[in-house]
């Protein structure tokens, strides 16, 4: 929830690259009407709700405090700005999760909704070795909370051999998940042998295995 246009496209094209589905709207009233119409509709309410403190018609405030009424277990986290720190003590007695302040960042934005997610998704995060978290629901690998940036195809292949543990995956069964749809692409052991190379750099250094006759997969 985002009065600002300019803001509001600009987060919400963030998030359609790290969850399922994304709501938005410009002020806590119409909010507060969707928010109910989600759970009237699919009989569950929103995972995360994010929400400026300064919106027309219904405040951030006063849409925590309606929706808190609704689901007390909401996962809400405040987007404040410098003039709104006397709200702060005041969301935090309501039951606030996590606060992002202005101007929003995308890495702040992603350490912020790493914490919220791993207190309600511990199923869809996984430990691995030497203080390496891997995160389900946004695909993204953390070292010590820090996200590890990787570039697309090395986030496609960690996904893919985390995802199915102890699988192993052949170069050409790689190449084709990486590039089923660019059927011009042509085949290359090299280019993959390359992409894992990079990858283990990125990663705990016992992940990732290779089986002479078997491919690759992820240990952990």
């Amino acid at each position: 929830m985002e009065d600002d246009e300019f803001i509001r496209e600009q987060t919400q094209a963030l998030f359609n690259n790290l969850f399922y589905s994304v709501d938005i709207a410009q002020d806590g009233e119409i909010a507060l009407l969707k928010y109910k119409k989600h759970y009237e509709t699919y009989e569950k309410n929103y995972d995360i709700i994010v929400s400026d403190i300064q919106m027309p018609n219904l405040d951030g405030i006063a849409l925590t405090k309606e929706i808190l009424k609704l689901n007390k277990e909401q996962k809400i986290i405040i987007i404040s700005a410098h003039n709104d720190k006397k709200y702060l003590i005041d969301l935090i007695n309501i039951g606030v999760d996590a606060f992002m302040q202005k101007p929003l960042s995308s890495e702040n934005m992603l350490e912020v909704l790493y914490k919220v997610c791993s207190s309600f998704e511990s199923k869809n995060i996984i430990l691995l070795q030497n203080d390496y978290t891997y995160n389900f629901s946004l695909a993204l690998l953390f070292f010590r909370n820090k996200k590890v940036e990787l570039s697309e195809n090395e986030s496609k292949l960690l996904h893919l051999l985390l995802k199915n543990k102890n699988q192993h995956f052949t170069s050409i069964e790689i190449f084709n998940h990486l590039y089923f749809d660019e059927l011009e692409k042509d085949f290359s052991t090299d280019s993959i042998k390359s992409l894992i190379k990079r990858l283990r750099k990125k990663t705990p250094q016992s992940l990732i295995s290779n089986t002479q006759n078997l491919g690759y997969c992820a240990n952990y």
